[in-house]
Protein backbone atom coordinates (compact mmCIF):
# COMPACT_ATOMS: atom_id res chain seq x y z
CA UNK A 1 0.00 0.00 0.00
CA UNK A 2 1.15 3.59 -0.83
CA UNK A 3 0.65 7.02 0.11
CA UNK A 4 -1.24 7.91 -3.03
CA UNK A 5 -5.30 8.90 -3.60
CA UNK A 6 -6.98 6.86 -5.96
CA UNK A 7 -10.88 8.04 -7.21
CA UNK A 8 -13.27 5.82 -8.72
CA UNK A 9 -15.74 6.17 -11.21
CA UNK A 10 -17.59 2.73 -10.96
CA UNK A 11 -18.80 1.05 -13.70
CA UNK A 12 -22.25 -0.99 -14.29
CA UNK A 13 -22.19 -4.02 -13.90
CA UNK A 14 -24.88 -5.06 -16.85
CA UNK A 15 -24.46 -1.83 -19.04
CA UNK A 16 -28.19 -1.31 -20.38
CA UNK A 17 -27.98 2.70 -20.73
CA UNK A 18 -26.31 5.36 -23.03
CA UNK A 19 -25.30 6.74 -19.31
CA UNK A 20 -22.99 3.30 -18.87
CA UNK A 21 -20.88 3.64 -21.55
CA UNK A 22 -20.69 7.28 -21.72
CA UNK A 23 -18.84 8.99 -24.02
CA UNK A 24 -17.67 11.40 -21.70
CA UNK A 25 -15.62 11.49 -17.93
CA UNK A 26 -17.28 11.93 -14.87
CA UNK A 27 -16.95 15.68 -13.75
CA UNK A 28 -17.51 15.05 -9.77
CA UNK A 29 -14.11 13.11 -9.08
CA UNK A 30 -12.07 15.53 -11.88
CA UNK A 31 -12.88 18.28 -9.95
CA UNK A 32 -11.87 16.52 -6.64
CA UNK A 33 -8.64 15.76 -8.12
CA UNK A 34 -8.07 18.78 -9.91
CA UNK A 35 -8.64 20.13 -5.95
CA UNK A 36 -6.00 17.93 -4.83
CA UNK A 37 -3.79 18.49 -7.35
CA UNK A 38 -4.03 22.35 -6.84
CA UNK A 39 -2.35 21.06 -3.51
CA UNK A 40 0.05 19.21 -4.32
CA UNK A 41 -1.51 16.04 -3.00
CA UNK A 42 -0.93 12.63 -5.39
CA UNK A 43 -3.97 11.60 -7.06
CA UNK A 44 -4.80 9.01 -9.89
CA UNK A 45 -8.88 8.23 -11.49
CA UNK A 46 -10.46 5.45 -12.96
CA UNK A 47 -12.91 6.47 -14.68
CA UNK A 48 -14.49 2.81 -15.11
CA UNK A 49 -17.22 3.96 -17.44
CA UNK A 50 -15.49 5.89 -19.91
CA UNK A 51 -12.29 3.14 -20.33
CA UNK A 52 -15.18 0.47 -20.88
CA UNK A 53 -13.90 -1.60 -17.96
CA UNK A 54 -16.35 -4.20 -16.29
CA UNK A 55 -16.64 -4.80 -12.47
CA UNK A 56 -13.87 -7.32 -12.39
CA UNK A 57 -11.14 -5.45 -14.28
CA UNK A 58 -11.80 -2.30 -12.27
CA UNK A 59 -11.47 -4.48 -9.10
CA UNK A 60 -8.60 -5.57 -10.26
CA UNK A 61 -6.43 -2.35 -11.48
CA UNK A 62 -7.57 -0.85 -8.30
CA UNK A 63 -6.27 -3.78 -6.06
CA UNK A 64 -2.87 -2.89 -8.58
CA UNK A 65 -2.83 0.19 -7.51
CA UNK A 66 -3.01 -0.40 -3.78
CA UNK A 67 -3.83 3.06 -3.08
CA UNK A 68 -4.16 4.27 1.07
CA UNK A 69 -7.11 6.20 1.04
CA UNK A 70 -9.87 4.74 -2.57
CA UNK A 71 -12.55 7.02 -2.76
CA UNK A 72 -15.93 5.62 -4.63
CA UNK A 73 -18.69 7.58 -6.70
CA UNK A 74 -22.09 6.73 -6.55
CA UNK A 75 -25.42 7.31 -7.91
CA UNK A 76 -28.42 5.59 -6.21
CA UNK A 77 -29.01 2.86 -8.71
CA UNK A 78 -25.39 2.16 -9.04
CA UNK A 79 -24.61 1.97 -5.30
CA UNK A 80 -24.89 -1.99 -4.90
CA UNK A 81 -22.24 -2.50 -7.72
CA UNK A 82 -20.11 0.44 -5.77
CA UNK A 83 -20.21 -1.66 -2.76
CA UNK A 84 -19.62 -4.75 -4.38
CA UNK A 85 -16.28 -3.46 -5.56
CA UNK A 86 -15.85 -1.85 -2.07
CA UNK A 87 -16.28 -5.56 -0.34
CA UNK A 88 -13.57 -7.15 -2.96
CA UNK A 89 -11.07 -4.37 -1.91
CA UNK A 90 -11.05 -5.05 1.29
CA UNK A 91 -10.70 -8.72 0.91
CA UNK A 92 -6.99 -8.22 -0.08
CA UNK A 93 -6.59 -4.58 0.73
CA UNK A 94 -8.44 -4.84 4.42
CA UNK A 95 -6.44 -1.37 5.23
CA UNK A 96 -7.42 0.84 2.87
CA UNK A 97 -9.46 3.85 4.02
CA UNK A 98 -12.73 3.84 1.54
CA UNK A 99 -14.56 7.08 1.00
CA UNK A 100 -18.27 7.13 -0.31
CA UNK A 101 -18.86 10.37 -2.35
CA UNK A 102 -21.93 11.31 -4.95
CA UNK A 103 -25.84 12.04 -4.66
CA UNK A 104 -26.83 8.79 -2.52
CA UNK A 105 -24.28 8.76 0.44
CA UNK A 106 -25.13 12.67 0.32
CA UNK A 107 -28.54 12.18 0.58
CA UNK A 108 -28.76 8.96 3.19
CA UNK A 109 -25.28 9.29 4.79
CA UNK A 110 -26.24 7.67 7.73
CA UNK A 111 -28.63 4.42 6.33
CA UNK A 112 -25.63 4.18 3.91
CA UNK A 113 -23.18 3.62 6.15
CA UNK A 114 -25.52 0.99 8.33
CA UNK A 115 -26.46 -0.63 5.09
CA UNK A 116 -23.04 -1.06 3.29
CA UNK A 117 -20.31 -2.10 6.02
CA UNK A 118 -17.52 -1.80 3.89
CA UNK A 119 -17.99 2.09 3.24
CA UNK A 120 -15.64 3.15 5.61
CA UNK A 121 -16.26 6.82 5.44
CA UNK A 122 -19.20 9.02 3.41
CA UNK A 123 -18.21 12.63 2.03
CA UNK A 124 -21.47 14.55 2.25
CA UNK A 125 -22.06 17.48 -0.12
CA UNK A 126 -19.61 18.95 -2.60
CA UNK A 127 -16.80 16.89 -1.91
CA UNK A 128 -13.96 18.73 -3.24
CA UNK A 129 -12.75 20.49 0.05
CA UNK A 130 -13.65 18.20 2.37
CA UNK A 131 -11.93 15.51 0.66
CA UNK A 132 -9.08 17.29 0.69
CA UNK A 133 -9.08 18.14 4.59
CA UNK A 134 -9.94 14.22 5.37
CA UNK A 135 -7.03 13.24 2.98
CA UNK A 136 -4.40 15.55 4.80
CA UNK A 137 -5.74 14.99 8.27
CA UNK A 138 -5.57 11.03 7.54
CA UNK A 139 -2.13 11.77 6.09
CA UNK A 140 -1.54 13.29 9.39
CA UNK A 141 -2.10 10.35 11.14
CA UNK A 142 -5.32 11.88 12.74
CA UNK A 143 -8.86 11.53 13.02
CA UNK A 144 -10.82 12.44 10.51
CA UNK A 145 -14.64 11.85 11.80
CA UNK A 146 -14.75 15.80 13.25
CA UNK A 147 -14.44 17.16 9.41
CA UNK A 148 -17.41 19.11 8.57
CA UNK A 149 -18.90 16.82 5.42
CA UNK A 150 -17.81 13.51 6.82
CA UNK A 151 -20.08 11.07 8.02
CA UNK A 152 -18.32 7.89 10.27
CA UNK A 153 -19.38 5.02 12.47
CA UNK A 154 -18.61 5.88 16.29
CA UNK A 155 -18.93 2.50 18.25
CA UNK A 156 -22.74 1.61 17.07
CA UNK A 157 -23.55 5.36 16.39
CA UNK A 158 -23.20 7.04 13.10
CA UNK A 159 -22.01 10.56 13.23
CA UNK A 160 -23.13 12.96 10.57
CA UNK A 161 -21.30 16.41 10.45
CA UNK A 162 -23.52 18.24 8.06
CA UNK A 163 -22.44 19.16 3.64
CA UNK A 164 -18.79 19.92 3.05
CA UNK A 165 -17.69 23.02 3.07
CA UNK A 166 -18.25 25.17 -0.17
CA UNK A 167 -15.69 27.94 -1.05
CA UNK A 168 -16.53 31.86 -1.05
CA UNK A 169 -16.41 31.83 -4.86
CA UNK A 170 -16.09 28.30 -7.13
CA UNK A 171 -13.24 29.25 -8.96
CA UNK A 172 -11.42 28.81 -6.18
CA UNK A 173 -11.89 25.09 -6.58
CA UNK A 174 -9.84 24.91 -10.19
CA UNK A 175 -10.53 23.29 -13.02
CA UNK A 176 -11.18 19.41 -13.26
CA UNK A 177 -8.44 17.01 -13.54
CA UNK A 178 -9.20 15.75 -17.12
CA UNK A 179 -5.49 14.91 -18.19
CA UNK A 180 -6.08 12.06 -15.60
CA UNK A 181 -8.70 10.54 -18.05
CA UNK A 182 -8.63 8.66 -21.14
CA UNK A 183 -9.48 10.92 -24.27
CA UNK A 184 -13.03 11.52 -24.43
CA UNK A 185 -15.38 13.15 -27.41
CA UNK A 186 -17.26 15.65 -24.79
CA UNK A 187 -16.03 17.24 -21.94
CA UNK A 188 -18.70 18.59 -19.65
CA UNK A 189 -18.42 22.11 -17.78
CA UNK A 190 -20.10 23.91 -14.78
CA UNK A 191 -20.27 27.20 -14.75
CA UNK A 192 -22.62 27.35 -12.14
CA UNK A 193 -23.85 25.00 -9.07
CA UNK A 194 -27.34 25.20 -7.32
CA UNK A 195 -30.84 25.77 -8.55
CA UNK A 196 -33.80 27.85 -7.43
CA UNK A 197 -36.42 26.28 -8.53
CA UNK A 198 -38.80 23.26 -6.29
CA UNK A 199 -39.16 20.47 -8.62
CA UNK A 200 -40.96 17.86 -6.63
CA UNK A 201 -39.01 15.12 -7.51
CA UNK A 202 -35.54 17.05 -7.98
CA UNK A 203 -33.17 16.84 -5.06
CA UNK A 204 -31.27 19.77 -5.86
CA UNK A 205 -27.73 18.41 -4.72
CA UNK A 206 -25.72 21.86 -5.38
CA UNK A 207 -28.55 23.40 -3.11
CA UNK A 208 -31.42 26.58 -3.85
CA UNK A 209 -28.69 29.40 -3.82
CA UNK A 210 -26.85 29.79 -7.02
CA UNK A 211 -23.47 30.07 -7.43
CA UNK A 212 -21.20 31.40 -10.77
CA UNK A 213 -17.83 30.94 -11.58
CA UNK A 214 -16.49 34.37 -13.39
CA UNK A 215 -17.34 33.56 -17.38
CA UNK A 216 -13.58 34.16 -17.81
CA UNK A 217 -12.81 31.35 -15.71
CA UNK A 218 -15.32 29.06 -17.42
CA UNK A 219 -13.93 30.17 -20.87
CA UNK A 220 -10.38 29.77 -20.03
CA UNK A 221 -11.41 26.04 -18.40
CA UNK A 222 -13.30 25.67 -22.35
CA UNK A 223 -10.23 27.29 -24.17
CA UNK A 224 -7.64 24.69 -22.13
CA UNK A 225 -9.95 21.53 -23.48
CA UNK A 226 -9.82 22.34 -26.83
CA UNK A 227 -6.55 23.13 -27.00
CA UNK A 228 -5.08 20.55 -24.59
CA UNK A 229 -7.33 17.54 -25.09
CA UNK A 230 -8.75 17.86 -28.44
CA UNK A 231 -12.55 18.96 -27.25
CA UNK A 232 -14.92 19.90 -30.20
CA UNK A 233 -18.23 19.17 -27.63
CA UNK A 234 -19.07 20.86 -24.17
CA UNK A 235 -22.43 20.21 -22.14
CA UNK A 236 -23.01 22.66 -19.63
CA UNK A 237 -23.84 20.79 -16.92
CA UNK A 238 -25.16 23.33 -14.74
CA UNK A 239 -29.14 22.27 -13.49
CA UNK A 240 -30.61 25.29 -15.73
CA UNK A 241 -28.31 27.20 -17.45
CA UNK A 242 -30.44 30.40 -18.57
CA UNK A 243 -31.15 31.17 -14.97
CA UNK A 244 -29.19 35.03 -14.96
CA UNK A 245 -29.42 35.75 -18.55
CA UNK A 246 -26.80 38.75 -18.24
CA UNK A 247 -24.09 35.87 -17.00
CA UNK A 248 -25.19 33.96 -20.04
CA UNK A 249 -24.41 36.75 -22.27
CA UNK A 250 -21.10 37.51 -20.17
CA UNK A 251 -19.93 33.93 -20.97
CA UNK A 252 -20.86 33.92 -24.72
CA UNK A 253 -18.78 37.05 -25.04
CA UNK A 254 -15.93 35.33 -23.06
CA UNK A 255 -16.26 32.21 -25.56
CA UNK A 256 -16.65 34.66 -28.23
CA UNK A 257 -13.28 36.76 -26.95
CA UNK A 258 -11.47 33.56 -26.67
CA UNK A 259 -11.55 32.88 -29.88
CA UNK A 260 -13.85 29.67 -29.97
CA UNK A 261 -17.08 30.85 -30.99
CA UNK A 262 -18.42 27.75 -33.73
CA UNK A 263 -14.88 26.02 -33.70
CA UNK A 264 -17.29 23.94 -30.70
CA UNK A 265 -20.59 22.69 -29.88
CA UNK A 266 -22.11 23.36 -26.84
CA UNK A 267 -25.09 22.23 -25.29
CA UNK A 268 -27.12 23.26 -21.92
CA UNK A 269 -30.18 22.80 -20.26
CA UNK A 270 -33.10 25.55 -19.57
CA UNK A 271 -36.15 26.26 -17.85
CA UNK A 272 -39.11 27.46 -19.67
CA UNK A 273 -39.37 30.85 -17.85
CA UNK A 274 -35.63 31.31 -18.09
CA UNK A 275 -35.20 31.57 -22.11
CA UNK A 276 -35.54 34.58 -24.27
CA UNK A 277 -35.12 34.83 -27.85
CA UNK A 278 -31.74 37.28 -27.12
CA UNK A 279 -30.85 35.15 -25.02
CA UNK A 280 -30.73 31.98 -27.10
CA UNK A 281 -29.46 34.23 -30.23
CA UNK A 282 -26.53 34.85 -27.88
CA UNK A 283 -26.13 31.36 -27.39
CA UNK A 284 -26.76 30.22 -30.96
CA UNK A 285 -24.20 33.08 -31.97
CA UNK A 286 -20.85 30.68 -30.11
CA UNK A 287 -21.83 27.72 -31.33
CA UNK A 288 -24.61 26.36 -28.68
CA UNK A 289 -26.04 23.67 -31.07
CA UNK A 290 -29.24 23.17 -28.40
CA UNK A 291 -30.98 23.08 -25.30
CA UNK A 292 -32.85 21.08 -23.41
CA UNK A 293 -35.73 21.22 -21.04
CA UNK A 294 -37.62 19.30 -18.50
CA UNK A 295 -41.42 19.85 -19.48
CA UNK A 296 -42.57 17.01 -17.43
CA UNK A 297 -46.36 16.87 -17.56
CA UNK A 298 -48.91 18.07 -20.01
CA UNK A 299 -51.61 17.83 -17.46
CA UNK A 300 -52.63 21.34 -16.18
CA UNK A 301 -53.42 20.38 -12.27
CA UNK A 302 -49.41 18.39 -12.36
CA UNK A 303 -47.92 21.17 -14.06
CA UNK A 304 -49.37 23.55 -11.19
CA UNK A 305 -48.74 20.99 -8.03
CA UNK A 306 -45.15 19.77 -9.25
CA UNK A 307 -43.07 22.91 -8.14
CA UNK A 308 -41.77 23.83 -11.49
CA UNK A 309 -43.53 27.16 -12.15
CA UNK A 310 -44.30 26.46 -15.37
CA UNK A 311 -47.46 25.69 -17.34
CA UNK A 312 -48.25 24.85 -21.80
CA UNK A 313 -47.92 28.10 -22.49
CA UNK A 314 -44.83 29.02 -21.07
CA UNK A 315 -43.56 25.46 -22.31
CA UNK A 316 -45.02 26.43 -25.69
CA UNK A 317 -43.19 29.72 -25.99
CA UNK A 318 -39.79 28.53 -25.25
CA UNK A 319 -40.31 26.23 -28.07
CA UNK A 320 -41.10 28.67 -30.42
CA UNK A 321 -37.65 31.00 -28.86
CA UNK A 322 -35.67 27.82 -29.21
CA UNK A 323 -37.10 27.07 -33.12
CA UNK A 324 -36.85 31.01 -33.89
CA UNK A 325 -32.99 30.99 -32.62
CA UNK A 326 -32.62 27.75 -35.37
CA UNK A 327 -31.62 25.98 -31.65
CA UNK A 328 -31.96 21.98 -31.77
CA UNK A 329 -34.61 21.50 -28.73
CA UNK A 330 -34.58 18.18 -26.63
CA UNK A 331 -38.10 18.32 -24.03
CA UNK A 332 -38.24 15.58 -21.04
CA UNK A 333 -40.88 14.34 -19.41
CA UNK A 334 -42.01 12.16 -16.74
CA UNK A 335 -44.57 9.47 -16.21
CA UNK A 336 -46.24 8.79 -13.10
CA UNK A 337 -46.53 11.99 -11.04
CA UNK A 338 -48.22 12.25 -7.45
CA UNK A 339 -51.65 10.38 -8.75
CA UNK A 340 -51.98 10.98 -11.77
CA UNK A 341 -54.12 8.88 -13.98
CA UNK A 342 -54.09 7.37 -17.25
CA UNK A 343 -55.93 10.12 -18.77
CA UNK A 344 -53.42 12.79 -17.73
CA UNK A 345 -50.22 10.67 -19.42
CA UNK A 346 -52.19 11.12 -22.45
CA UNK A 347 -52.37 14.57 -21.82
CA UNK A 348 -48.72 14.55 -21.71
CA UNK A 349 -48.34 12.30 -24.96
CA UNK A 350 -50.56 14.88 -26.52
CA UNK A 351 -48.67 17.64 -25.64
CA UNK A 352 -45.12 16.44 -26.66
CA UNK A 353 -46.69 15.38 -29.81
CA UNK A 354 -48.08 19.16 -30.07
CA UNK A 355 -44.24 20.34 -29.48
CA UNK A 356 -42.42 18.12 -31.64
CA UNK A 357 -39.31 18.30 -30.39
CA UNK A 358 -35.89 17.88 -31.95
CA UNK A 359 -35.29 14.89 -29.10
CA UNK A 360 -37.48 13.63 -26.35
CA UNK A 361 -37.41 11.11 -23.52
CA UNK A 362 -39.81 10.13 -21.55
CA UNK A 363 -38.46 8.85 -17.62
CA UNK A 364 -40.64 6.91 -15.09
CA UNK A 365 -40.91 8.81 -11.77
CA UNK A 366 -37.99 7.44 -9.49
CA UNK A 367 -38.02 8.67 -5.90
CA UNK A 368 -34.49 9.85 -5.54
CA UNK A 369 -33.42 10.77 -2.07
CA UNK A 370 -33.22 13.94 -0.47
CA UNK A 371 -36.39 15.02 -3.03
CA UNK A 372 -39.80 15.76 -1.62
CA UNK A 373 -41.06 12.96 -3.45
CA UNK A 374 -38.86 10.76 -2.05
CA UNK A 375 -40.24 11.90 1.25
CA UNK A 376 -44.03 11.74 -0.17
CA UNK A 377 -43.22 7.89 -1.00
CA UNK A 378 -41.83 7.69 2.72
CA UNK A 379 -44.73 9.07 4.51
CA UNK A 380 -47.30 6.65 1.89
CA UNK A 381 -48.56 9.97 -0.02
CA UNK A 382 -49.08 10.21 -3.20
CA UNK A 383 -51.10 7.43 -4.49
CA UNK A 384 -47.35 5.72 -4.57
CA UNK A 385 -46.59 1.69 -3.94
CA UNK A 386 -43.07 0.73 -3.89
CA UNK A 387 -42.44 -2.45 -5.51
CA UNK A 388 -38.88 -3.29 -5.66
CA UNK A 389 -35.98 -4.19 -2.74
CA UNK A 390 -33.02 -3.30 -4.04
CA UNK A 391 -31.90 0.40 -5.08
CA UNK A 392 -30.81 -0.92 -8.39
CA UNK A 393 -34.41 -0.15 -9.82
CA UNK A 394 -34.16 3.30 -8.69
CA UNK A 395 -33.53 3.83 -12.66
CA UNK A 396 -35.97 6.11 -14.48
CA UNK A 397 -35.65 4.84 -17.93
CA UNK A 398 -35.11 0.76 -16.94
CA UNK A 399 -35.55 0.70 -13.12
CA UNK A 400 -39.03 -0.25 -11.70
CA UNK A 401 -39.22 1.35 -8.27
CA UNK A 402 -43.07 2.44 -7.76
CA UNK A 403 -46.07 2.10 -9.10
CA UNK A 404 -49.52 4.25 -8.75
CA UNK A 405 -52.60 3.00 -7.30
CA UNK A 406 -53.92 4.80 -9.98
CA UNK A 407 -51.84 2.74 -12.83
CA UNK A 408 -49.79 -0.14 -12.32
CA UNK A 409 -46.31 -0.82 -13.16
CA UNK A 410 -46.68 -2.48 -16.66
CA UNK A 411 -49.51 0.28 -17.21
CA UNK A 412 -46.86 3.21 -17.14
CA UNK A 413 -44.05 1.30 -19.03
CA UNK A 414 -46.84 0.37 -22.07
CA UNK A 415 -47.62 4.45 -22.14
CA UNK A 416 -43.82 5.07 -21.89
CA UNK A 417 -43.38 3.66 -25.54
CA UNK A 418 -46.83 4.76 -26.53
CA UNK A 419 -45.51 8.45 -25.18
CA UNK A 420 -42.29 7.49 -28.16
CA UNK A 421 -44.20 6.10 -30.54
CA UNK A 422 -47.18 8.89 -30.80
CA UNK A 423 -44.45 11.71 -31.23
CA UNK A 424 -42.49 10.03 -34.06
CA UNK A 425 -45.99 8.55 -35.90
CA UNK A 426 -48.15 11.49 -35.83
CA UNK A 427 -45.42 13.49 -37.22
CA UNK A 428 -44.08 11.68 -39.64
CA UNK A 429 -40.71 11.37 -38.62
CA UNK A 430 -40.45 7.54 -39.15
CA UNK A 431 -36.67 7.64 -40.06
CA UNK A 432 -36.28 9.13 -36.59
CA UNK A 433 -38.07 6.97 -35.44
CA UNK A 434 -35.98 3.94 -37.11
CA UNK A 435 -32.53 5.42 -35.47
CA UNK A 436 -33.94 6.02 -31.91
CA UNK A 437 -34.94 2.78 -32.09
CA UNK A 438 -31.62 1.49 -33.20
CA UNK A 439 -29.52 3.43 -31.16
CA UNK A 440 -32.05 2.47 -27.90
CA UNK A 441 -32.63 -1.72 -29.27
CA UNK A 442 -31.35 -2.57 -26.05
CA UNK A 443 -33.39 -0.11 -23.57
CA UNK A 444 -35.95 -1.06 -25.49
CA UNK A 445 -36.25 -5.00 -25.45
CA UNK A 446 -35.88 -4.18 -21.49
CA UNK A 447 -38.66 -2.23 -21.31
CA UNK A 448 -40.53 -4.82 -23.72
CA UNK A 449 -39.15 -7.89 -21.37
CA UNK A 450 -40.69 -6.40 -18.33
CA UNK A 451 -43.81 -5.99 -19.85
CA UNK A 452 -44.32 -9.45 -20.94
CA UNK A 453 -42.86 -11.40 -17.95
CA UNK A 454 -45.37 -11.87 -15.10
CA UNK A 455 -44.24 -9.41 -11.93
CA UNK A 456 -41.37 -10.96 -9.75
CA UNK A 457 -41.96 -13.16 -6.52
CA UNK A 458 -40.84 -10.42 -4.08
CA UNK A 459 -43.35 -8.17 -4.87
CA UNK A 460 -44.86 -6.05 -3.00
CA UNK A 461 -42.89 -7.67 0.17
CA UNK A 462 -40.42 -3.93 0.12
CA UNK A 463 -42.15 -1.60 2.62
CA UNK A 464 -38.88 -2.46 5.57
CA UNK A 465 -36.84 -2.19 3.00
CA UNK A 466 -37.86 1.25 1.79
CA UNK A 467 -38.35 2.90 5.03
CA UNK A 468 -34.91 1.61 6.13
CA UNK A 469 -36.70 -0.31 9.26
CA UNK A 470 -34.91 -3.64 7.71
CA UNK A 471 -32.39 -5.19 9.56
CA UNK A 472 -28.76 -3.30 9.06
CA UNK A 473 -25.55 -4.86 8.25
CA UNK A 474 -24.29 -2.70 10.47
CA UNK A 475 -25.55 -3.10 14.38
CA UNK A 476 -27.59 0.17 14.45
CA UNK A 477 -27.74 2.91 17.45
CA UNK A 478 -28.78 6.35 17.92
CA UNK A 479 -27.58 8.22 15.20
CA UNK A 480 -25.41 11.54 16.55
CA UNK A 481 -25.37 14.48 14.48
CA UNK A 482 -23.39 17.36 14.97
Amino acid sequence: MNDTVLLVNPPAEVPQECYDKPNYPAIGIAYVAGYLKSHDIPVSVIDAKLARMNVSQTIAAIREAAPRILGLSSMTHMIVTTHKIAQAVKQTHPDTIIVLGGFHGTFLPERTLREFPHFDYVCVGEGEMAFHEFVTTVNRGEDPSEIQGIASRQGETIRVNGRGQVPGHLDDLGMPAWELFPAAEMYPVMSQRGCPFSCQFCSRPYGRKLRSRTPEHVAAEILRSYEKFNCRQIDFYDETFTVRKDYVKALCDAIEHSGLANKMRFWAYVHANTIDLPTAQAMKRVGFQGAGMGVESGSSRIMSSMGKGVDQEDVMRAAKIFKDAKLHFAAYFIIGHPNETVAEVKETIRLAARLNPDTVAFGIMTPYPGSELWDMVTRGEGGYRMITSTWEDFNKQTGKALELQTMSRKTMERLQLQAYLTVYVRNFRFREMYEAIRTNYRRIMLILKKLVLPARSDEPGSSSWFHGSAKPQVSAGPPTHT
